[in-house]
């Protein structure tokens, strides 16, 4: 098992294992967004994110992969709430 941090372009060739312990050890969680069949989570590890994409109702992650690209974040960003709290 390669235990340096990888590229994106290597990470996106390990094994499912692989993969899994990078994101476990090394990534940083930052944010999870719902769509109709997943939970994905969004990562950032070394210059790159990662998305896991659990399926919730088979109880497994799918998919796990990297981009360096920032348009990954785009459908997380959307769920960022940047209003002020009413506290009254």
């Amino acid at each position: 098992m390669i235990k340096e941090v990888p590229t994106a372009e290597k990470f996106n060739v390990l094994d499912f294992d692989e993969k899994a312990w990078h994101v476990w050890h090394q990534a940083t969680f930052l944010m999870v967004r719902h769509n109709n069949k997943f939970r994905v989570n969004l990562y950032h590890l070394k210059s790159y994110y990662i998305q896991l994409w659990y399926d919730v109702s088979l109880n497994r992650i799918e998919k796990i992969a990297a981009t360096p690209s920032l348009k990954v974040v785009d459908p997380y960003l959307k769920l960022i709430n940047l209003d002020e709290p009413d506290f009254n």
